[in-house]
Parts: structure tokens; C-alpha cells; sequence
């Protein structure tokens, strides 16, 4: 929820990058530069995806795979993409997301996430002047939280779910463990989540991770795996990244 819409003035994470990146543009323009913005809104649910963007027929919802283009860039079929030019434009996206969104209540959370999300804005970059184009994107992932099955006590199709996001998030740790060990095979297609966020993770790119805890002596168990996940993450040296520009 922080990723969407939860801090004191009520504005995640997602509203306030997005501001930051079209204040900087505009700021640009001044400069000779010219900006395009494209964006895309994704869940991963019991390893299938699913767009949040889409506005069709529920029986029409196409089917998605995780495809690499000729350029060796992860992407997405039959995606929804939006071209985008204003923050409020964006909000409006973030709120069908929000609508599309797979939640449900459980012993510890009254709205809790069922899948991992991944928002999206590709931003291309021109200066006719200096004959100089730019590309990047923007990727931001809200993570469903790993689960205990003695204290959620999910069934049916809540265990199922619970199953898949701690599966996928174990994966997650598996990558990252070989990524910080420099091995010559990391396994990327374990998951739909390290497929997809390949790129991130082990590209051309600079990474952060927030690791949400609680104070709650009852959730000390939690606490201590999360933090014993944000150390193995803080353990890990993808590189440093380089401007792509043409």
C-alpha cells in the first residue's frame, strides 16, 4: 500500500515519483529536451499474469507470457501500455490498477494483497540540438508479504495464494543469494516475479528495496525473516549503471 497510496498526506510512492519525474522534464524542456511517457500496471497472481490495466470483457482477458524483444529486453503480451503526458494522467491509471487489484481479508490483514504488483513508465528522451535520444524505465514493485500458515490460517483459495507468494519470494531470495555470489547461472525463470524483473535485478540498472516490519512482539518471527532477507539483499553488488544514450 506505501507503493500506491499510504503515507501522511495520503500519496505513495508511486504519485510522488511520478511528480518528480514530469517536474524534471519540464524543467528540461528548457534545455532542448523532449520527453515520452508510457506506462503499464501489472500483477502476478498465483503465477499468472494479469494486466490491471485492462478495461475489456472479463471473458475476453487475453492470456500473458514473459517474452525478451531483440534488444534482450523482458516484456509483456498483450499488455495494456498507456501513453501518458501529466501526473493526473497517472493517478487516474494508479486508480483502475487499484480497482483490478486481487485482495482479500485474512486473520491479519482486512485488505491484504494477493499478488505481487509491478508499475512501469518507459521514458524516451530526445535533443534534437545535441542529436542525443535516451531511454529508461521506471519500475515499480509492490511486493505481497510472506505469510505463516499458523497465524493466517489460510484455506481453500487463500492457502493457494499463500502457497505462490511465498514461493515466488523464496525464488526472489534464490536469485539474489546467486546474484551476490557472482554464480554463472541465476536462475531468472524460477519464477514469473525474477523473470520479469530480471532486468532490475541483474542488468543494465540501480536498485532499492524497501523491507517493511512490525513492532508487534507478536510478529517477532516475521520481523526477524524480513530482516534477515534485507541483510542478504544489502549483500548484493549488481554493478554500477550506465546512461543509455544514443
Amino acid at each position: 500500500a506505501v507503493i500506491v497510496e499510504e503515507f501522511d498526506d495520503g500519496r505513495g510512492v508511486i504519485p510522488r515519483a511520478v511528480q518528480q519525474i514530469f517536474r524534471a522534464g519540464k524543467k528540461l524542456e528548457s534545455q532542448g529536451w523532449e520527453f515520452s511517457f508510457t506506462a503499464s500496471f501489472v500483477e502476478i497472481y498465483n503465477e499468472t499474469l494479469r494486466d490491471l490495466l485492462y478495461t475489456g470483457k472479463p471473458s475476453k482477458r487475453p492470456e500473458h507470457e514473459i517474452r525478451k524483444n531483440n534488444n534482450n529486453e523482458v516484456t509483456v503480451t498483450n499488455l495494456t501500455y498507456k501513453q501518458v503526458c501529466s501526473e493526473g494522467q497517472v493517478l487516474d491509471l494508479i486508480a483502475l490498477a487499484k480497482q483490478n487489484r486481487s485482495t482479500a481479508q485474512t486473520l491479519q490483514n482486512d485488505r491484504s494483497s494477493r499478488s505481487h504488483s509491478v508499475f512501469q513508465l518507459q521514458i524516451e528522451g530526445a535533443n534534437a540540438g545535441r542529436d542525443v535520444r535516451c531511454k529508461s524505465t521506471l519500475c515499480l514493485v509492490d511486493l505481497a508479504g510472506s505469510e505463516r500458515m499458523v497465524k493466517s490460517q489460510s484455506q481453500g483459495e487463500r492457502f493457494k495464494e499463500m502457497r505462490s507468494i511465498n514461493s515466488s519470494l523464496s525464488n526472489l531470495g534464490i536469485v539474489i543469494t546467486s546474484l551476490a555470489n557472482k554464480e554463472s547461472h541465476v536462475p531468472y525463470r524460477n519464477s514469473k516475479l525474477t523473470y520479469l524483473l530480471q532486468g532490475c535485478l541483474g542488468g543494465n540498472s540501480k536498485t532499492l528495496m524497501f523491507v517493511n516490519i512490525s513492532p508487534e512482539p507478536d510478529s517477532f518471527g516475521e520481523t526477524l525473516n524480513s530482516l534477515r532477507f534485507a541483510s542478504k539483499v544489502n549483500d548484493c553488488v549488481i554493478g554500477t549503471a550506465s546512461s543509455n544514450r544514443k
